[in-house]
Formats: C-alpha cells, sequence, structure tokens
C-alpha cells in the first residue's frame, strides 16, 4: 500500500509561471519539485528504488510571480522515505524553494481538500530598495487615505459573493467566499501589508481587491465602491496589482 506523505514548504515564485505543471518548457513549482524528488527516488539505495512518476498534489494554485512563504502538498511513493530524505531533497531542489518538514498521513489525508482557511499577504514599499523588488511592489511615494481602504475593507468581511474581483468566474462552481479577515497594516520604513483570510480565493481575487483598494486610497475611487461591486458583481474594472508583493503565507488544517 503507497504511503502518503504532507510537506511543509516555502517558495519564492519569480522564476516560475505559477504553481501547476504547465504544458511546454514553461518552469512550474510542481514540477521542478516532482522532477527533484523523482531524482531523489531513484537514488534511494535503500530496498528497490521507487520508479514511478512522482506526482504532488498542492494546497492551491498560486500565478505566475507569486510566492509561498507557508505552502504544503502531498504525494504518494510504494516504500517508506529514508530518515535522511528531506535534506537529500534540499540539496536537490534549486535555492528558491525549500522544504521544511515531511511527515507520514493517513492514506486519505488531502492538503487542498482538508485545507479550513487560507492566508495571503500582499507587501508594499515607498522607499526604492534594490533587496525588496522581487518580493514587494514600489509604491510610488504619495499621501494615501488609510481611513478611507479600512472602511472599504470592512465590507469584504464574511459571506460574499466576490464574482466582481475574480478574473474567471465562469470557470467556478460557485464566487461566493468566508472572508474572516481584510486588513491594512503600517510596517516599519514606508512598508504596507495588506492581509486577507479566508475559506477559499479565486482567481486572480488577491491582485484585484489591491488594486482597487490602493485606487481608494488614492481618491481614485470613493470607499464604498467595492461594497456596491459585491452587491452588483459587475467589475469596476480590470487592473491588477503586480504579483510581487504577493504570498500565500498561512494554511491552515
Amino acid at each position: 500500500m503507497p504511503h502518503r506523505y504532507f510537506v511543509q514548504l516555502a517558495y519564492r515564485g519569480t522564476a516560475y509561471r505559477g504553481w501547476q505543471r504547465q504544458s511546454g518548457s514553461v518552469p512550474s513549482v510542481q514540477e521542478t519539485i516532482e522532477g527533484a524528488i523523482a531524482r531523489v527516488q531513484r537514488r534511494s539505495g535503500e530496498g528497490t528504488p521507487d520508479l514511478r512518476p512522482i506526482k504532488v498534489i498542492g494546497c492551491g494554485r498560486t500565478d505566475a510571480g507569486v510566492h509561498a512563504s507557508d505552502y504544503y502538498l502531498h504525494f504518494d511513493v510504494e516504500q517508506p522515505l529514508r530518515e535522511n530524505w528531506l535534506f537529500i531533497l534540499n540539496k536537490v531542489l534549486p535555492d528558491d524553494i525549500v522544504f521544511h518538514r515531511v511527515w507520514e498521513v493517513d492514506s486519505g489525508a488531502h492538503v487542498r481538500y482538508d485545507a479550513k482557511q487560507r492566508t495571503y499577504d500582499y507587501y508594499l514599499h515607498t522607499r526604492p530598495d534594490p533587496f525588496l523588488h522581487l518580493t514587494s511592489t514600489y509604491l510610488e511615494p504619495g499621501e494615501l487615505d488609510t481611513w478611507a481602504m479600512e472602511m472599504a475593507l470592512r465590507s469584504l468581511t464574511g459571506h460574499h459573493d466576490f464574482r466582481a474581483f475574480c478574473l474567471t468566474p465562469d470557470r467556478h462552481n460557485t464566487t461566493t467566499c468566508h472572508l474572516m479577515e481584510a486588513s491594512f497594516h503600517t510596517e516599519a520604513d514606508g512598508r504596507y501589508r495588506f492581509r486577507f483570510v479566508a475559506d477559499r480565493f479565486l482567481r486572480g481575487m488577491i491582485r484585484v481587491l489591491v488594486h482597487q483598494l490602493l485606487r481608494i486610497g488614492r481618491g481614485e475611487l470613493p470607499p464604498d465602491e467595492l461594497e456596491i461591486a459585491l452587491e452588483t458583481g459587475e467589475r469596476i474594472s480590470v487592473g491588477q496589482a503586480a504579483p510581487e508583493g504577493l504570498f500565500l503565507s498561512g494554511v491552515e488544517y
């Protein structure tokens, strides 16, 4: 009977076209990890090497350039993993992907379907910094109306139909999500952070929301515009915030 393992990991998504494996030679996080695990399994000197194709299942799909500081996947193998498997695997992986821990679970456990809530953080900075450009979005200096953004954020929490903030609403069985937290934080040294916690997220949802919230902060939209969009289901615009500031930062089971 196959052994199922959960992995907690992190990755910087800059070099990848998102989490999901894609056709052709387009790099993805999933394909890179599957290749690394397959290499380690073939090199195993304990017992019979597991030569089956390795398929990993992720807890969610991140878009091109989006990062994950707390991500989970699972995979199945025929033989138990060797004691130093995690150490060896991290030697094979590229520097922008790191496995933190691995543990065996029941065969019915599932990283995607068992997740109860997910947390995303979106980072911005207003001071040019050569070390932040890959993981934070540069925001042109200027006064942001934080009160207006906070008012808009309050209207988002609860069970709502987020169709107006989804790039591909017709591809989802439902566009209703339960948003438990939508908040804005002022960090040190001219940095800001949006945080969103929900049971599920739609494609492009957070980047669309951040784009509109920044427009509200600059005075381009009134604070109640997001609440109106929730009620009508009509998108305000097709704009999105840049991907490099977005992190999947927490998953709860």
